[in-house]
């Protein structure tokens, strides 16, 4: 299951457990859950459109803002490649440089997926 979808179905599971607990007839109460989640799932898909329109203008711009998420990560690879023959106080285990790798490569492989499915999203748009 995706990162995306894993608080969503939580939400969903919480707003069942709370409506079930209101004093309304069950018919109110199934009507008020669906009303809340199709809210939810509205707004998630405005999020995720949001998303995809940022991740498509980035892909339709120039080399450097196609490219700068692979030059960071190859940055990244230069300075570990380079620590391994030398001792570069920036690779020491208490340095924040592993936090800013692991925020990279969580940005990198969330972009670069973000990319496939913005593209995937523009060519069903232009087919309509």
């Amino acid at each position: 299951m995706s990162e995306g979808v894993k608080p969503v179905t939580g939400i969903a599971g919480a707003i069942g457990k709370v409506v079930d607990r209101l004093t309304l007839p069950s018919r109110e109460k199934k009507r008020l859950e669906t009303d809340l989640l199709r809210l939810i799932a509205e707004s998630e898909r405005q999020r995720l459109e949001g998303q995809a329109a940022v991740i498509g203008e980035e892909a339709r711009g120039n080399w450097l803002q196609r490219s700068w998420r692979p030059l960071v990560m190859l940055t990244f690879a230069v300075i570990i490649l380079a620590g391994t023959f030398t001792s570069l106080p920036i690779l020491a285990e208490t340095s924040r440089f592993w936090d800013l790798l692991e925020i990279g490569l969580g940005g990198y492989v969330v972009g670069r997926s973000g990319e496939k499915v913005a593209g995937t999203i523009l060519k069903l748009m232009v087919r309509k």
